[in-house]
């Protein structure tokens, strides 16, 4: 994986995303509006996403402080259980509904909160508690690899 190929694939993204609010616009219809400027915010959202792999790939990432871990978690669990419960609700709807555009336009819905739901758990147990500088963490870099331990010796 090369950073130009996921720079021009953001770049791809981006122009995608324009072509697609431009369709939007001239679109009379609103349903049709509305789900082409959805996939055009899905492909702004991969842009961004290409382009935060590139930093991943050329720059080593900041730590994230215990503080800040306690409020990303917090956070996050919050909205794990909104984004459950909206998943809930819209599942209950398209399995009430027997209009094929209904059901078309909430299963949509219902899984972009799935894939939501399982996002925000990867992202706290995959990227935020491995990129925090916890306590333990820094003196086990600090005396570790040191040839005295902790002793004095130098």
């Amino acid at each position: 994986m090369e950073v130009r190929e996921l720079e021009e694939l953001a770049k791809m993204e981006e122009k995608y995303a324009a072509e697609l609010k431009q369709l939007a616009n001239i679109i009379k219809h609103p349903v049709l509006r509305s789900l082409f400027e959805s996939i055009a915010k899905d492909s702004e959202k991969h842009a961004l996403m290409y382009r935060s792999v590139v930093e991943v790939v050329k720059a080593t990432q900041p730590f994230i402080s215990e503080e800040d871990l306690r409020k990303i978690t917090e956070s996050i669990d919050q909205h794990i259980q909104t984004e459950l419960k909206m998943l809930n609700k819209a599942q209950s709807i398209a399995n009430a509904t027997n209009d094929p555009r209904v059901k078309l336009l909430i299963s949509a819905i219902a899984d972009d909160e799935a894939r939501h739901h399982k996002l925000l758990l990867n992202i706290k147990e995959k990227i935020a508690k491995p990129e925090t500088l916890t306590e333990d963490l820094l003196w086990q870099m600090i005396w570790k690899d040191s040839p005295w331990h902790g002793t004095p010796g130098g």
